[in-house]
């Protein structure tokens, strides 16, 4: 089993998760000084170059990809550099998956490849990708289409919403760094006529998603997308009370405009996941909360 990216955020519990199960696990990441999971083999290098790629894959027998730029305000200022090292990565997996007749894919892919589409967020609804991170996820699903036409070699795209929990860079860690430094809490979204509207998102655990990450692996190959996500919309300003009622802080809390390459709202239709992988997310929000905000507390006294 190899997995690309495996130090990262979601690699390293997918990671642990196929260890777990008696999996032998090879890692392809870039990462330097982070420490590596008991028990796998880590290989350093980047998967964009495809001699290091090819020669890590040699002898798995399925692929998870979880190696992306994924920061949606990064990859509007640096389009060409996230396209290029996503889109790459992706096409090199690919390809050395049909040279060495690797017929079993994952793709990390996002629920950004959806862009405003009206929710609830369907496999099928249209995708709209609004920002260049969405729509490099979008071109490496396209690309497991042809591939699978053409060379038979099945991809199970994965598309996460919003994954929080203990190491993420996202909004939940913003907003508790936030409230131990007394910052005030900034909630964006959009006035509407006169009165402001919070951007509400679908939230989902990092443990939850490697999980869902780990049963894919077990579907019979095929080109199938299957949303992970919590499958309900809340309120990033109702995140941001719950982190203040878990730290029992009182902070200011300020509303500013959403870019305009982010969607107001986004939640999933998750019934595939139910269905096709036996999965539904294990974690409330509340729970996700409360075990980041303890995580960090120790993190902080260490």
């Amino acid at each position: 089993m190899l997995v690309v990216g495996g130090l990262g955020y979601i690699g390293r519990r997918v990671v642990e998760e196929l260890l777990a199960r008696g999996e032998d696990v090879k890692v392809l990441d870039r990462a330097r000084n982070v420490k590596t999971p008991q028990g796998a083999t880590v290989v350093k290098g980047d998967a964009t170059d495809f001699s290091t790629l090819y020669d890590t894959m040699r002898g798995a027998e399925a692929v998870v990809n979880l190696a992306a730029y994924i920061n949606v305000e990064e990859s509007v200022s640096r389009p060409q550099e996230y396209l290029r090292n996503n889109v790459t990565t992706h096409l090199n997996v690919l390809e050395a998956a049909r040279r060495l007749g690797v017929e079993r894919i994952i793709l990390a892919s996002s629920a950004a490849v959806y862009g405003d589409a009206q929710p609830p967020l369907r496999e099928e609804s249209e995708k709209r990708p609004v920002n260049p991170y969405g729509l490099s996820k979008l071109i490496c699903e396209q690309l497991s289409d042809a591939y699978h036409r053409g060379y038979g070699i099945g991809t199970i795209v994965l598309r996460y919403f919003n994954v929080l929990g203990e190491g993420g860079r996202n909004v939940l860690k913003i907003f508790v760094e936030n409230v131990f430094n007394r910052r005030p809490l900034t909630v964006r979204g959009r006035w509407i006529g006169g009165v402001f509207t919070p951007a509400s998102r679908d939230f989902v655990y990092v443990g939850d998603v490697a999980e869902a990450t780990v049963k894919a692996l077990s579907v019979e190959p095929r080109m199938v997308s299957i949303n992970i996500a919590g499958g309900s919309a809340v309120s990033v300003d109702k995140l941001a009370r719950m982190v203040l009622e878990s730290l029992g802080e009182e902070v200011e809390i300020v509303f500013a405009e959403l870019a305009p390459h982010e969607p107001l709202t986004s939640w999933a239709d998750i019934s595939r996941a139910k269905q096709i992988l036996g999965w539904e997310p294990k974690t409330p929000l509340a729970m996700v909360v409360k075990k980041y905000v303890e995580w960090f507390g120790e993190k902080m006294r260490g």
